[in-house]
């Protein structure tokens, strides 16, 4: 089994002190996938993602998961039992937000939302290589074109695609939804838990405005003192999970500010003590 991240930036101290050291100490073996050239869009993670399953048997499972907001709590048995009992060829982490669709996404999906987290997120997957290399060749752009809402709103000048092609998430959510017989999602959190606030109305530009009013204000911001307050009561509990998502700009650096001060749990800390050493890397 393999853990694979992308990440254009090797020393990112989320990757280094919290999902490298979390792998290490739990025996996953961790493959950084290190995009060439400077600019790096996340619709470009399917690409790096693609050219890698090349490299690896089909059989092998791969464990995919964000490089900058995301650790492991446990090792590979737990991973491997977990994802059976779905019963399905590749399975997402869930998220309680229609991100970034909105109401959009709602409405596409067949039926109510069920579990914790019903929606999607691709911040973690798990499935066989050849699997999910499959997907990746049969999907090379989202296929908007298979939902008469979106090519209905596309008539009236709402493009989905420029609007949400950036979003490497956009992209997961309309092939599961076309593949649900082989694609499940984590909607109870028993693999892969989502840390990240709850948006009952996904607006995406109202949750950029708040994403930027950190970037300028910085802890002085109101979304980092609602962050502040709501993520060390989350974490009073111990997760079940096998990946914890700390989902969002503002959530991670919350995460790790509760990290420099000594703040986070012993059951999240204890898997990331192991001595740092450089994880296994590959230019892609």
């Amino acid at each position: 089994m393999k853990i694979v991240t992308i990440a254009s930036d090797p020393e990112n101290p989320f990757l280094t002190r919290l999902l490298a050291p979390s792998c290490a100490s739990l025996g996953l073996d961790l493959v950084v996938l290190h995009p060439a050239g400077a600019q790096f869009e996340f619709s470009d993670k399917r690409r790096v993602l693609a050219e890698y399953l090349t490299t690896v048997d089909g059989a092998e499972i791969v464990v995919f998961t964000d490089a900058y907001d995301t650790l492991f709590l446990r090792g590979q048995n737990f991973i491997e039992t977990a994802y059976a009992r779905f019963g399905k060829r590749i399975v997402f982490s869930g998220e309680p937000n229609s991100w970034p669709l909105g109401a959009i996404g709602m409405a596409l999906h067949p039926h109510p939302p069920a579990g914790r987290f019903p929606y999607l997120n691709s911040g973690g997957f798990i499935g066989p290589a050849g699997d999910i290399a499959r997907l990746l060749r049969r999907y090379q752009d989202p296929p908007v074109h298979r939902f008469e809402t979106l090519t209905r709103l596309r008539a009236h000048g709402y493009d989905t695609d420029q609007l949400y092609g950036w979003s490497d998430q956009y992209f997961w959510t309309l092939v599961r939804l076309l593949e649900q017989s082989s694609i499940g999602v984590d909607q109870d959190g028993t693999l892969f838990h989502f840390l990240g606030p709850r948006i009952p109305d996904v607006v995406h530009r109202e949750v950029m405005r708040d994403v930027h009013d950190f970037y300028d204000r910085g802890r002085a911001a109101a979304s980092y003192r609602r962050e502040r307050e709501r993520l060390p009561q989350l974490l009073t509990e111990p997760s079940g999970a096998a990946q914890l998502h700390f989902a969002g700009s503002v959530t991670k650096a919350v995460a790790l500010d509760l990290l420099d001060e000594g703040s986070l749990p012993g059951w999240l800390t204890d898997h990331c003590r192991a001595p740092r050493v450089p994880a296994p890397s590959v230019e892609a």
